[in-house]
């Protein structure tokens, strides 16, 4: 699905005539990347979805009504004392970038603005005051993650780093008469067309920008009237929305116009841009979801089917071994019977074979460390292993071969499986009978913080506290992290946590419930934790110094104030 800046525009353009100047009544969360918000229009209330997905961030009304997670997430608690009960004011794109922004008018809170913007696995809704200070975000970015652009409470929102574009709105046609003649100028080899109007125009993707080449045949006096029809349609709001599905009839995707480079039969016309997308999208992830599974599904039982064929070679080799053990027994027996005709350090003999009628004489491999008596025990020691192995073998191979056809067997049932929980029986059912290994987690995590034990905790409020979860993590919160108007907090002559609150730029310091807050984090990580009654200090962290060569964790401080916290309240 191709969601570009031409997409959002679409879509923006019909939530201007549906939420604007709408309630929010409700304010639900369904995934950890999915927000819903319930905004009650004219005559109609409305669902409005927030993604930020890596895979598929986006925005639109929705006919969904997903259940809410069983408890909501920070941000979600964040938007409900925000957002609730506030009135939708404006709605509007940032030039033709996918970036929206949605201002938010609280008579509680003042006017706030919700910015989503749609980047890929970058993708995050941010919640902003009126100074432009960041209340909260769907994703946090710290300094570790980006130095030049943090999301985080109490910074101010900087927008995306990017190169300046043209709004298609604004063009005219001496502007693209002069762009013409720079590009045939600078890109008189390679006529890069489609490159030229990706680099030049915000929310130009490939799709688009195939499609204004196709539609002009990459002639001049095409290309400036398809930009100029394309400005007109965004800023009449003219859009002809189509379902565009593949050659199976499936949903492939929804576009604002209609496309050259799809089949007319393909493309089917919708009146709301808004209700196609919501369609495509319940397909679209549910098919996504459904091959996504099945592939992990099927590599899971390749990867055992592939150990037990390796197995099998295994135990053939063993039977094929076994087979010689008798062998090995009688070339001991011979060992014993000529003891005095070898000598210690000899690699080889030639002895008669005393098994074979004719008396052949045969060539005997000898370890040149052992004596005699200890390299005929060697082969006696080959043939009761080979002896042995061969009384499992056959009875191995045979479990081995039911297990593979098993594999088979569900291998079938995964490639024709149509639903997602058909698919998680079939492994969960072979992972409890050991014919597929139990699944590990093994997601990388970004190392924030430098790779220290730092906790994180954000408060419904917009606060940010951090505690180290050791001696030298709470050096490196202390040392790194905090800054100097940061709250600093610890167990008062106890070993324990260093916390901080993070003021970023707030002025006033922290209020009194936010301390309490942070003062039981630290009594909660500290050695008396079990006591009823924990001193906890607090000061400024500019107030805090370690001395040096001092033990890790180990800070001196003054100015300091106390709480006293009850850990097991």
């Amino acid at each position: 699905m191709t969601y570009d800046g031409f997409v959002l525009s679409a879509i923006i353009a019909e939530l201007k005539r549906t939420i604007l100047r709408g309630r929010v009544q409700k304010i639900r969360q369904s995934s950890d990347t999915d927000i819903l918000m319930e905004i009650r229009g004219v005559g109609h209330t409305y669902t409005l979805l927030i993604s930020v997905d890596a895979r598929f961030p986006r925005v639109y009304l929705t006919a969904s009504h997903a259940k809410a997670l069983p408890e909501p997430p920070n941000f979600c608690m964040l938007l409900r004392k925000y957002v609730s009960g506030s009135f939708v004011t404006v709605i509007e794109q940032a030039g033709m970038d996918r970036i929206a922004h949605i201002a938010i008018d609280s008579s509680e809170h003042g006017k706030l603005m919700l910015i989503l913007e749609i980047m890929g696995k970058h993708s995050n809704l941010i919640l902003v005051n009126s100074e432009g200070k960041i209340l909260g975000a769907a994703k946090h970015v710290g300094s570790s993650i980006s130095r030049y652009r943090q999301t985080l409470p109490g910074r101010d929102y900087i927008p995306p780093p990017g190169v300046p574009k043209i709004d298609i709105r604004t063009l005219d046609e001496d502007a693209f008469e002069q762009m013409w003649g720079d590009f045939l100028r600078t890109e008189s080899d390679s006529r890069d067309i489609r490159r030229w109007l990706m680099d030049k125009f915000s929310g130009f993707g490939p799709f688009l920008a195939d499609e204004i080449v196709e539609r002009s045949r990459g002639d001049h006096a095409g290309i400036r009237d398809e930009l100029l029809q394309l400005r007109d349609m965004v800023k009449n709001g003219s859009y002809e929305p189509v379902f565009i599905t593949d050659a199976k009839g499936l949903g492939l995707m929804v576009y604002p116009t209609p496309s050259l480079q799809y089949p007319a039969d393909r493309q089917h016309a919708r009146n709301n841009i808004n209700e196609a997308i919501d369609t495509l999208f319940r397909t679209l992830i549910s098919r996504t979801t459904l091959d996504e599974e099945r592939t992990q599904t099927l590599t899971a039982i390749r990867r055992a089917m592939a150990s037990r064929r390796q197995t099998l070679k295994s135990i053939v080799r063993t039977i094929e071994e076994s087979k010689k053990a008798e062998r090995y027994k009688q070339i001991g027996d011979i060992i014993l019977g000529n003891v005095h005709a070898l000598e210690k350090g000899a690699k080889t003999v030639v002895l008669a074979d005393f098994y074979d009628p004719d008396m052949t004489e045969i060539e005997i491999e000898l370890d040149e460390k052992l004596g005699p008596q200890e390299n005929a025990e060697r082969y006696f020691k080959r043939y009761r292993k080979s002896r042995d192995a061969a009384a499992t073998a056959q009875s191995r191979r045979k479990q081995t071969q039911y297990e593979l056809d098993k594999l088979q067997s569900g291998m079938e049932e995964a490639e024709s499986a149509n639903t997602v929980e058909a698919l998680r029986n079939i492994r969960s059912a072979f992972t409890s009978s050991g014919l597929l290994r139990q699944e590990i987690s093994h997601e990388k995590q970004e190392a924030e913080f430098g790779g220290h034990r730092i906790r994180r905790v954000n408060t419904p409020d917009g606060w940010e506290i951090l505690y180290g979860e050791s001696s030298t993590a709470n050096d490196y919160l202390t040392g790194k992290i905090a800054r100097p108007n940061d709250v600093w907090l610890h167990a008062r002559q106890i070993t324990g946590a260093h916390v901080v609150v993070r003021m970023a730029g707030r002025k006033g310091g922290a209020p009194r419930p936010i301390l309490t807050q942070a003062a039981k984090i630290a009594a909660m990580n500290c050695d008396a934790r079990h006591s009823s009654l924990v001193p906890v200090d607090y000061t400024l962290r500019k107030y805090v110094n370690k001395p040096r060569g001092s033990a890790p964790g180990f800070v001196v401080y003054r100015n300091e104030k106390t709480i006293d916290i009850n850990p097991k309240d």
